[in-house]
């Protein structure tokens, strides 16, 4: 989720983890493997879950 919102925060499309270059930068400073964009877009679903109550209550 930290990934997610850091994308987001920084106006960073998803679907840039599908990009060679990207997955190279992230496995080589990071020692990780990137999830999918779809498993992104699915952490940007539950996170919206939780922010959406208090977006209607402002």
């Amino acid at each position: 989720m930290d990934l997610t919102r850091m994308m987001i925060a920084c106006n960073i499309p998803l679907a840039k983890v599908e990009q060679p270059e990207f997955i190279n930068f992230f496995e080589k400073h990071c020692g990780k493997r990137l999830p999918s964009r779809t498993t992104l877009t699915k952490c940007m679903e539950e996170e919206l879950k939780q922010f959406a109550p208090r977006l209607k209550s402002n």
